[in-house]
């Protein structure tokens, strides 16, 4: 039995992309209550899961013992509807309510748990009446605070939104660096799955639209002991078969001195290590011999957040690099790393200064034989309206605090926002649209990049077709329904759900 249970979701819906791709969150957390002492549970891939399922799997842990239930709301559940239209309770969950009341109902009926709410989208839904506290940021010292407040009854400092109670963690003691070690004893790993691993926290940059916490960070900070990442990825590897790494920092290569240590160690590693991680091109086009030290080190597949080739929106986000030396770069890159890195990238539509015709400008290029991203992908920009005062305004963009500067404004006869440059005609909606048809027309190029490369080893595809196939071929190769299936039902053998 468990005195700390969390439910987290998995990826993906669709049956014919790779399910088998842990989050990091829920395992971070579960492994600092560890450290404490608390005996804890974290269910995985619950999006793979009947109802009566993740009930069978709760029955083997919960009990009167159990202090709490938590909803790891990062990658909870996802859906295809159009979250714009949902309540805000149903963006909660992207899922069916009746499922999650079913669910909490069972944990009521079955234990005095209190009920938990966090993860990346408990700063911006508080819905659920259900839900007794909401614990938002990096959790690690927090949630033990507040466990030890449900536990004993001992002072937590709340903050509370009419009657909602809110754990906000930057009131609590940051961890240590050398001690957010995620312990996978115990968590039900899959045979030579691959995980995903925290090197260090946090971003020296600070774009305007980005959200994330601990943006503008200085170099050398929030960096974990090279020698610990090593013994752990030696570990898992002698436990569970782990060859392959999905890195979860923020920017990977932002510290020189980060990268050396790191490839000193891996290449001391007793088996070829495999890993995918987010990138800044701008950082390797600074310092090139990066790209040479990272293939050495086993990356096979990045995502590089280029958002714009707009040279006035690059500018007013913060991106120092000109889009042009940014595109000579990739050239350069796609010839370094050709068939051993698979490079994705993103583009934000509706920066400041984008237009229509820069968006045709954008997909023509994107379009062309010899571009050198294997994957692309399209959004509009989303904003979050607050104001500077907000008491969550720190998990908020400076887009969203101060948007009049940047020439939005949010249309509140709706229940989603909105954004209007006036010269320019454009709105979230038409950036949605178009976004929406710019994916649709890349779609049949695109070859798997980022992260999606572990998962895809993950159910068993060759290495070799990730390179050489798009996405479409690789599902006409590979039976990718049957081979989820499979090792959806390891996990569940492991759960004892079958």
């Amino acid at each position: 039995m468990a005195q700390c249970i969390i439910l987290t979701g998995g990826t993906h819906t669709n049956p014919n992309q790779p399910h088998i791709q842990r989050n990091l969150g829920a395992y971070r957390v579960a492994s600092a209550l560890q450290q404490e002492g608390y005996s804890t549970f974290v269910l995985d891939y619950i999006i793979h899961m009947s109802v009566e399922e993740i009930k069978t799997a709760l029955s083997k842990h919960l009990s009167e013992e159990t202090l709490w239930v938590g909803f790891s709301s990062t990658f909870f559940w996802s859906n295809n509807s159009n979250s714009f239209l949902q309540t805000q309770k149903e963006r909660m969950y992207y899922t069916s309510l009746d499922d999650i009341e079913s669910i909490i109902k069972y944990i009521k009926d079955n234990s005095k748990a209190k009920l938990i709410y966090g993860g990346g989208k408990a700063p911006y839904f508080q819905a659920d009446e259900n839900i007794d506290y909401y614990v938002i940021g990096y959790a690690d010292t927090s949630i033990i605070e507040l466990t030890k407040h449900i536990q004993t009854g001992s002072e937590i400092k709340l903050k509370y939104v009419n009657d909602t109670q809110i754990v906000e963690s930057t009131n609590f003691d940051e961890p240590k660096m050398d001690n957010i070690k995620t312990n996978w004893k115990d968590q039900y790993v899959i045979h030579k799955e691959g995980l995903p691993m925290e090197l260090a926290r946090g971003c020296i940059f600070k774009c305007k639209f980005c959200s994330y916490p601990l943006l503008g960070k200085k170099k050398g900070t929030y960096l974990r002991d090279p020698s610990e990442i090593k013994d752990e990825m030696i570990q898992n590897w002698e436990l569970y078969g782990t060859e392959s790494y999905y890195m979860t920092d923020d920017t990977f290569n932002d510290d020189n001195d980060k990268i050396d240590a790191l490839h000193k160690i891996i290449t001391e590693l007793p088996f070829k290590l495999k890993f995918s991680a987010y990138l800044r091109v701008d950082l390797i086009h600074k310092y090139p011999h990066q790209a040479t030290l990272l293939k050495e080190m086993g990356l096979i597949g990045t995502y590089f957040g280029l958002e714009t080739i707009q040279p006035n929106s690059a500018k007013s986000i913060g991106k120092g690099l000109h889009p042009s030396k940014v595109k000579d770069r990739l050239y350069w890159l796609a010839e370094e790393w050709k068939d051993s890195v698979n490079i994705g990238a993103g583009f934000i539509l509706g920066l400041p200064h984008d237009t229509e015709s820069y968006f045709e400008e954008l997909i023509s290029w994107c379009m062309e034989s010899n571009n050198p991203l294997q994957h692309i992908s399209f959004y509009p920009l989303y904003l979050f309206p607050r104001k500077p005062d907000h008491d969550l305004a720190a998990y908020t963009s400076e887009f969203s605090l101060k948007p009049e500067i940047y020439g939005y404004e949010f249309n509140d006869k709706t229940n989603w926002m909105n954004w209007t440059l006036q010269e320019q005609n454009l709105s979230y909606e038409k950036c949605n649209l178009i976004a929406n048809e710019f994916n649709s027309i890349i779609s049949p190029r695109n070859k798997v990049a980022e992260f999606q490369m572990i998962t895809n080893l993950n159910i068993g595809i060759d290495i070799k077709d990730l390179y050489k196939h798009t996405m479409i071929e690789l599902n006409q190769k590979y039976d990718i329904p049957k081979m989820n299936s499979i090792r959806i039902d390891e996990y569940k053998q492991l759960i004892g759900v079958l």
